[in-house]
């Protein structure tokens, strides 16, 4: 169910930003999945457990706008581009959706035990392919963030020896030490990196001055700089990983092959019926669109 902890840190990072003149993501009207039909057939599909209980558990960071946040209303109700597909999911396969919140990291370890699925804007990487499976349902691209007007001179295409705020346990934090080695090696100064839980956190960091800059998916950045007032802007990686375009999935867990297929074969039927694309375009990012979910895609990390 609902954690407050997280809660917690989750409105301190809002507070900060109202602090700094941010707009707030209001109460935003999530995409309407109640003309969803059930697919009867995909719903027989269904494990025992999920059947007979009705509802499907996901784990989520709510923290990471606008795919998954915490309504400003309540601070409680979780809301956003997530949100909306997992009810999607839920409606075409006839089951209700327990969404909760959770840290990032402890996510994928707690598939098969207490999540059925994780939704939380993963990238899909060869390693975490290790631990569990993945369906892709969107692709996205990477956007550096820092402050208005760049007082810091930071440079995407070499950033050994400065601040960078990322979140702990997402992709970026891996690439970013992937590229510290590097700057090791070359006898630079080392990157230093400032973790936090969320990205509001690391967003307002960078607002601040306190980080050269911060790094993660494009439609997260590109609506983070829309509601700071000026107060942020984007840079576009010119080389390297941050400059890729990557498949991004739901994760299941790895010995459960029945339910990743059905959710795959779930998302395919939402995508032929328009479902996804409606959904996509209603929050503006309806170009990171896939054409096709596919189960544990070849990706290059």
């Amino acid at each position: 169910m609902f954690n407050s902890k997280k809660c917690l840190r989750t409105m301190v990072g809002l507070a900060l930003l109202t602090s700094l003149g941010f707009t707030l993501p209001a109460s935003a009207e999530g995409f309407d999945t109640s003309g969803v039909q059930v697919d009867q057939s995909l719903a027989a599909r269904l494990p025992g457990k999920i059947k007979a209980a009705g509802v499907i558990t996901i784990g989520s960071d709510t923290a990471y706008a606008p795919w998954e946040y915490l309504s400003e209303a309540d601070g409680q109700t979780p809301v956003g581009i997530d949100v909306d597909i997992a009810h999607a999911i839920g409606a075409k396969l006839g089951v209700k959706i327990d969404y909760q919140t959770s840290a990032f990291d402890a996510i994928l370890p707690a598939l098969g035990s207490k999540f059925d699925l994780g939704i939380s804007a993963f990238t899909i990487t060869n390693e975490r392919m290790k631990a569990v499976n993945f369906v892709s349902y969107f692709d996205s691209g990477s956007l550096w963030t820092v402050k208005a007007g760049n007082p810091a001179k930071f440079d995407p295409a070499d950033y050994c020896g400065r601040k960078i705020a990322l979140v702990t346990g997402a992709w970026e934090e891996t690439v970013v030490a992937e590229e510290n080695e590097a700057c090791k090696t070359a006898g630079k100064p080392e990157i230093e990196v400032l973790p936090f839980a969320t990205q509001t956190e690391a967003l307002t960091r960078v607002a601040a001055g306190g980080a050269d800059a911060t790094v993660t998916g494009s439609s997260t950045m590109g609506y983070a700089v829309k509601q700071s007032n000026g107060r942020l802007e984007t840079m576009v990686a010119p080389k390297g990983k941050f400059s890729e375009r990557g498949a991004n999935g739901i994760a299941v867990a790895k010995a459960d092959m029945e339910l990743t297929q059905l959710i795959a074969d779930t998302v395919n039927q939402l995508i032929a019926d328009g479902t996804y694309q409606a959904l996509f375009d209603h929050w503006g990012v309806g170009m990171e669109v896939v054409k096709k979910a596919e189960v544990n895609p070849v990706v290059k990390d």
